[in-house]
């Protein structure tokens, strides 16, 4: 979980905690405000729409801020557009759709430009802002943070400034900039701690103990964590007590505080169960304290149950994310449907009226025409509606199978690694770690494939990042401490030629991390996917700058060489590319696949 969601979260249902109340599903506004002016019914339908949202009641939200923009639109008035919109965006934002939210948000953003509405306009900036940050894009992120963060402290809106100094360390923290990071949360707890704001004091000190553990800084996440803890048992605040629970054993587990950090696992665990908050995510982070635990206390047979339930809460949620997108989706075309009924039932009628004044014969033969066109019309809809639906559970069909083997796949990663804890030989530690890596590279593939609308496509640049930084990570490289450089000309690729491609890349790197950088002060690694050269097709290249291969006695003894060479030459023959060694400021070995093979 984020720093910026679980914030997010804790004010949603503090909120809740504290109002009391809530508001009836059929009734979007109270009777004093239904003879209101429509400025204040826009305003009022907002904070219902945002506190709907609140509740969890997503569909009762939506229509309290189309009535809304309805509303605002009817009365023309810049300002309360921009409101609706935001509403709208607000709305997109809480059902995963992130770029509609931003969408929105820009349409909102224009609207308050026209009345020069600072207040709202940073407001805005800082939504799309986190949109931005949810769909992992950090550039257009910290764009719009820094717009809103100037803009609100020109105009000295300090409540909306101090929104922006969180964000920034939030993003900061992507960075590794600890120091930034930290200095701009420092700010933001001083301007809490001067209003006398305790409970976002405590909040952001929440978030502030998150960053620390995320940097590591373990020792200092748990004061912080046990700050907030002593304030939210004073408040009898069972809510932020439930987010605390969950998240001290992060800063615990790496301290060999083992049985409080279970403790604090158990105590979560009540309250999801109790509460409902948040279910399976929270549930996917205490299993995954709890497998650590067992880990490291050698009992392997529970980490694994564990690890195997943080995998079902995991599923879980997107399982829950698909189906609200689903129910949106059906929503969206239920609504499109009316739309082009009514608007053809009104062409009809208008059609129907002119006909009436040239006369009775000609109105009957346009008739005729029209219920035959509409007829034909309806059958082809019907046809290419079928058809859409057989495509798209097909395309669900596919996105399931890959979910399975994906999941089919990490348990076999998980068993190749206890397996490798028991074992004493390393060459034997070694080589089914090695195995691992393997299974590891082909289960990127799939869930990379479930995750997507495209189930036979791989975007090979986000899979080539991916698999060199689960690289690194295994052979205890930092990512400020290495050269890493990737080249990707050719981004999609169907999963038949992705699959050995990712396979022969996770050899070469493995034998570079291994063998590559014993005597290297900064160690370099260059991964490129190029379709330039004098014949159709694209080229795959692997550079370190090790010490160098040498090319004769690799093409000797090929044959009789290890499982990782052998495996090489094989995926290549798959293929049927040609590779190459060079000896060129290391290694560099190049694979050329024909055009031929990219389109069978």
């Amino acid at each position: 979980m984020t720093v910026r969601s679980t914030y997010t979260l804790l004010l949603i249902v503090y909120t809740l905690a504290q109002a009391g109340e809530s508001i009836a599903q059929s009734t979007w506004l109270p009777p004093s405000l239904e003879k209101a002016p429509d400025s204040a019914r826009v305003w009022a339908l907002g904070q219902v729409g945002d506190s709907l949202v609140s509740g969890g009641q997503l569909s009762n939200a939506r229509q309290a801020y189309q009535q809304a923009l309805q509303l605002a639109q009817r009365l023309g008035n810049p300002g309360s557009i921009g409101l609706a919109y935001r509403g709208m965006g607000y709305w997109y934002e809480h059902v995963s759709d992130y770029t509609q939210a931003i969408a929105y948000y820009q349409r909102a953003l224009s609207e308050f430009k026209k009345t020069s509405d600072s207040r709202n306009i940073a407001s805005t900036l800082y939504f799309i802002s986190f949109s931005y940050d949810r769909l992992h894009d950090d550039k257009q992120a910290f764009h719009y943070a820094e717009l809103g963060m100037k803009l609100a402290r020109q105009a000295g809106i300090n409540e909306v400034l101090v929104q922006f100094y969180e964000q920034m360390a939030h993003l900061l923290s992507h960075r590794k900039d600890e120091k930034q990071a930290d200095a701009y949360m420092q700010k933001a707890l001083a301007y809490y701690q001067q209003k006398g704001d305790s409970l976002t004091y405590y909040t952001a000190l929440f978030n502030s103990a998150l960053m620390d553990k995320n940097w590591q800084q373990y020792t200092r996440a748990e004061d912080k964590f046990r700050l907030a803890e002593r304030f939210a048992t004073r408040q009898n605040d069972s809510y932020f007590l439930g987010f605390i629970w969950a998240s001290m054993p992060y800063a615990l587990i790496p301290r060999n505080k083992l049985d409080e950090a279970e403790k604090y696992c158990q105590q979560a665990l009540t309250w999801v169960q109790q509460t409902g908050t948040n279910k399976y995510s929270m549930l996917a982070d205490i299993n995954d304290h709890l497998s650590q635990i067992a880990e490291r206390r050698g009992d392997y047979r529970q980490a694994l149950f564990y690890y195997k339930q943080q995998v079902i809460n995991r599923d879980s949620i997107v399982n829950e994310t698909k189906n609200r997108q689903l129910a949106e989706l059906e929503t969206r075309y239920q609504t499109q449907q009316k739309e082009v009924e009514i608007n053809q039932l009104l062409k009809t009628n208008a059609l129907q009226e002119r006909q009436i004044w040239a006369g009775i014969a000609g109105l009957v033969m346009l008739t005729l025409l029209l219920g035959t066109l509409f007829w034909l019309y309806r059958r082809v809809q019907h046809s290419r509606l079928k058809i859409q639906q057989q495509s798209d559970q097909m395309a669900l069909l596919m996105k399931e199978l890959h979910h399975r083997v994906k999941n089919n796949l990490a348990i076999v990663s998980s068993l190749l690694k206890l397996q490798s804890n028991r074992l004493s030989d390393e060459k034997a530690v070694q080589a089914v770690r090695e195995g691992q890596q393997r299974v590891e590279a082909m289960a990127m593939i799939h869930q990379r494939l479930y995750q997507t609308d495209q189930v036979t496509t791989v975007d090979m640049r986000e899979y080539l990042t991916d698999l060199s930084a689960s690289l690194m990570r295994a052979y205890g490289h930092q990512a400020d401490e290495f050269d890493l450089q990737l080249t990707v000309e050719q981004p999609k690729l169907d999963v038949d030629v992705a699959m050995p491609l990712g396979l022969i890349v996770n050899e070469l790197a493995t034998n570079a991390f291994k063998y590559a950088y014993q005597s290297q002060h900064r160690p370099f690694l260059r991964i490129a996917l190029l379709n330039q050269g004098t014949e159709p097709g694209i080229t795959l290249e692997v550079q370190d700058n090790g010490p160098g291969i040498d090319v004769a006695a690799w093409q000797l003894t090929s044959s009789q060489s290890s499982f990782g060479k052998r495996l090489i030459a094989s995926l290549s023959e798959q293929l049927e590319g040609e590779f190459k060694f060079h000896r060129q400021n290391g290694t560099l070995f190049r694979l050329f696949v024909p055009e031929v093979r990219l389109q069978a």
